[in-house]
């Protein structure tokens, strides 16, 4: 029995040895070390911190904040070589993360890096330079960097909260830069004060640095507006809504008196269907516009509403994707589709709302605000409500493209219909690349936010699942607003399809634009071509305003043009004369060229014998006479034995020519202009999108949103549209718009272009915000029609093209020479400033982000 209690006794002190062991070697371990939240804190007291961060307040629109933290880390640490593996290591994230954050790093959604941290290894030090930008762009807590940024309505505040590792440290000297915020409080006092620098040397751990700002009231709003239960969020909505709706009244006003006012004798059977066609259009906008940006985001602030949201709307995010699916599939009907393609969307929707109504149907949690676990596939079932929605609103779109261009004869009329298996399979692509991005960029974002996690930790595969799912949600019921902001394409298109129909209802080949036209181009300069402020202080409430604003800017010019174009001037010989344009046939036209040819002949003539250097046996007098003779008009019909009136003085046969454009019509006038200026403008579009997304801090932020790289191209896409609009408004009223020569004209509507980025920047300096990149497309603007102005004055004479070996030549004899110097000096001095503000753009973006 001894025997056997002292073999028991043995074997027991064996095993607690092995344990002893086990833990020893399991603690020495430095991925146990991970595991036990072990950053061996007590051995960073001599490290040696210095923190800074940097308020931007003046000239944008939002707050931002960059900080900068530098730490010298002992070599007597334990991990301060593992600070030097890669980022992709555990040890180094195990490191990183027990200095900047603690034993446990949790996700950071409000801190964004633009760079990773940068370690330097010392002779004694291991060197850590840890960068960090903040946006004030919502009320809340938020931690970045070593701070903690409290943002408020009244106060915002900024404490130094750094990691426990290294609250202990020596913190050499603290730097904030105010930026022009008023300081309400601080706490401890600062060594040094000046210049909105607040500056601390050589505190000991338990000093606290607090510090309240009380922000300007443009900044303020623009973080309350952000807030999704602030009460002007809704207001902020309804002027987005109203412009929308203001625009679809007009163009539904427009529809309805072209069909009253045929621009012929009667109404052609084009014409019915184009303006009944943009008449639908206006109305169905008009719907998706009060569904989509009022009552989706009615939704979101039912609570100032009505002081409390129901239960049975707790659930925000599922009522706006029901939303979403019904808009796009009324916006599909609506548009007429064939029976596949009308059986395919009500699939697509009712697949789509079904997941989004019961999710527990499909293995999903009941409620999409907030994902709290996913599996995997769960995670595919949201992917398919995504791609749902996505592909019903393209479908939808591309739907009601074909429906606009058909009805306006801008297709063939043999042209296939729209059909599922063609178009659908092309938006599907579409889809796919959406969804793809999406799922690449929520990957960046989780990254970002959760960089310093152990990526072996028991949850971390499920937390990942649970992001991604939540960027479908999100990406799902967001992609409504996002199509629907793009409609504005639909509208110029139907726009572009009347004002084709009316020019083929003319029976007179050489008519000018009417008072409809005009209306229908004013619609078009303001959808297309004019510029509008996104908002003010964070709100849109304003935005109703730029469509009256656009509008008056082209009948502005249009009334300029009334008293100062060339072929609104009267003949002049007896009373009661035509203007020139009234006088003019296609027949005419043709003899108006022949005239302007002979005209320039016996200037050249006339130049040469002032010089001495003509040979010919004709004497001046005899030039002169038949100088005048070109100067005079044939008599109007019907006016028997009235004198041979003449044009006004100061104005040649010429200025005649080149007054009535390439084409006996004002709308193939608009199309060559049109293709003509986008072409001009590819290089501005290349250089728009540069500035737009070259700024680090911009494409840091677009590469993890889920729309970012369709923005991008989007951003490409819509500035050459832009500069197509702007030919199209510059061709179409050529005739009417106030300059002798092409470069004049285009001046004319680069003002009324210009007056409003005038009008917005005088509100950008009263809310203090930048100026961003409306001031440049002015600079943009100019060059692109200088150069069309300069290409139409040369298909004007195209005739003579065969004549001269390239179009600079023909240009030299349609100017004369002396002219065209001045024109080509014009066209160097936009280029020269175009250069200058882009490099003050450029230097002024890399100077504030640097």
């Amino acid at each position: 029995m001894r025997q056997n209690t002292r073999t028991a006794a043995h074997w027991w002190r064996q095993c607690a040895a092995l344990l002893l062991a086990c833990l020893a070697w399991w603690g020495a371990w430095p991925g146990r070390a991970e595991a036990a939240g072990d950053c061996r804190t007590e051995q960073l007291a001599t490290a040696r911190t210095e923190a800074e961060l940097r308020i931007v307040n003046h000239g944008h629109a939002v707050v931002e904040a960059s900080g900068t933290m530098v730490i010298k880390v002992p070599n007597s640490w334990p991990y301060a070589n593992d600070l030097l593996l890669s980022e992709n290591s555990g040890t180094y994230r195990h490191a990183m993360g027990c200095l900047l954050r603690g034993p446990e790093p949790t996700l950071r959604r409000d801190e964004w890096r633009p760079h990773s941290p940068r370690v330097d290894a010392e002779a004694s030090w291991v060197r850590v330079r840890y960068d960090t930008l903040f946006w004030f762009n919502r009320p809340g807590a938020a931690l970045t960097g070593p701070w903690s940024i409290d943002v408020r309505t009244g106060k915002w505040g900024m404490a130094l909260a750094p990691s426990p590792a290294l609250k202990n440290s020596h913190w050499d000297r603290i730097r904030i830069d105010l930026g022009g915020l008023d300081v309400s409080q601080v706490s401890p006092r600062p060594s040094t004060v000046g210049n909105g620098h607040l500056v601390w040397t050589g505190l000991t751990p338990d000093r606290k640095v607090t510090v309240r700002v009380a922000p300007p009231w443009q900044r303020a709003w623009t973080a309350k507006n952000s807030s999704q239960t602030a009460p002007w969020l809704v207001a902020s909505a309804a002027g987005e809504t109203t412009w929308w709706l203001g625009t679809s009244a007009v163009v539904v006003f427009a529809a309805l008196r072209a069909r009253r006012q045929p621009a012929g004798d009667e109404l052609t059977e084009l014409e019915q269907s184009s303006s009944t066609a943009l008449l639908r259009w206006g109305l169905v906008k008009a719907a998706m516009g009060v569904t989509i940006l009022l009552l989706y985001r009615l939704v979101v602030n039912l609570t100032t509403v009505t002081g409390g949201t129901p239960h049975w709307l707790s659930d925000v995010a599922r009522w706006q994707t029901l939303i979403g699916f019904l808009a796009a599939w009324i916006l599909a009907v609506s548009a007429r589709p064939r029976l596949p393609a009308l059986l395919a969307c009500s699939l697509a929707a009712a697949a789509g709302a079904l997941v989004a109504a019961a999710p527990p149907l499909f293995g999903l949690p009941s409620s999409f605000t907030a994902f709290k676990s996913l599996s995997v596939s769960g995670l595919i079932v949201l992917a398919a409500m995504n791609a749902a929605m996505l592909w019903l609103w393209f479908t939808a779109l591309m739907l009601w493209a074909w429906s606009l261009a058909h009805a306006g004869g801008l297709l063939k009329p043999a042209s296939a219909p729209w059909r599922l298996r063609r178009v659908g399979t092309w938006t599907a692509g579409v889809t796919v690349l959406f969804m793809g991005w999406a799922a690449w960029a929520d990957q960046r974002n989780w990254q970002r936010i959760s960089w310093l996690m152990d990526r072996t930790a028991t949850g971390y595969d499920s937390q990942y699942l649970t992001s991604l799912g939540q960027a479908f949600v999100n990406a799902t019921f967001q992609a409504p607003t996002w199509a629907y902001s793009h409609t504005w394409v639909l509208t110029s298109l139907a726009v572009v399809a009347l004002l084709r129909a009316r020019d083929l209802g003319l029976r007179v080949p050489f008519a000018s634009p009417t008072k409809l036209d005009c209306l229908l181009l004013a619609v078009f300069f303001a959808v297309v071509v004019a510029w509008r402020q996104g908002s003010y202080a964070g709100s849109q409430g304003l935005a109703s305003l730029w469509l009256v604003l656009d509008i008056a800017a082209l009948y502005g010019l249009l009334a300029v043009g009334q008293r100062r174009a060339v072929l609104n001037q009267h003949f002049e010989g007896y009373e009661g004369a035509p203007a020139l344009g009234e006088s003019i046939t296609e027949a005419a036209r043709n003899d108006l060229i022949a005239r302007a040819h002979r005209y320039r002949e016996l200037v050249g003539a006339l130049r040469s014998m002032e010089q001495g250097h003509s040979e010919s046996t004709r004497s001046r007098h005899a030039v002169e006479k038949e100088l005048s003779g070109l100067h005079r008009w044939r008599p109007p019909p019907g006016s028997t034995g009235t004198a041979r009136p003449s044009m006004p003085s100061g104005i040649t046969v010429v200025d005649v020519a080149l007054s009535w454009g390439p084409h006996a019509k004002w709308w193939d006038n608009a199309r060559r202009a049109a293709l003509l200026a986008a072409a001009f403008g590819l290089p501005a579009s290349v250089i728009i999108v540069w500035l737009i997304y070259s700024p680090e801090h911009q494409w840091m932020r677009t590469g993890q949103y889920f729309f970012g790289a369709p923005e991008v191209a989007w951003t490409f896409i819509s500035s050459e549209l832009t500069w197509a609009g702007a030919g199209l408004v510059l061709g179409a009223l050529w005739r009417l718009l106030p300059g002798r020569r092409g470069p004049s004209r285009a001046l004319g509507l680069v003002i009324a272009y210009a007056l409003l980025i005038g009008l917005g920047s005088v509100a950008n300096l009263i809310t203090d915000q930048g100026i961003g990149t409306g001031i440049f497309g002015i600079f943009l603007m100019l060059p692109v029609l200088t150069l069309t102005g300069l290409a139409m004055d040369a298909d004007t004479f195209r005739s003579e093209r065969r004549f001269w070996p390239n179009r600079v030549g023909l240009l030299l004899s349609v100017y004369q020479i002396r002219s065209f110097s001045a024109q080509i000096a014009y066209v160097l001095a936009q280029v020269v400033a175009v250069l200058a503000v882009l490099k003050f753009f450029t230097e002024t973006d890399i100077h504030q982000f640097k």
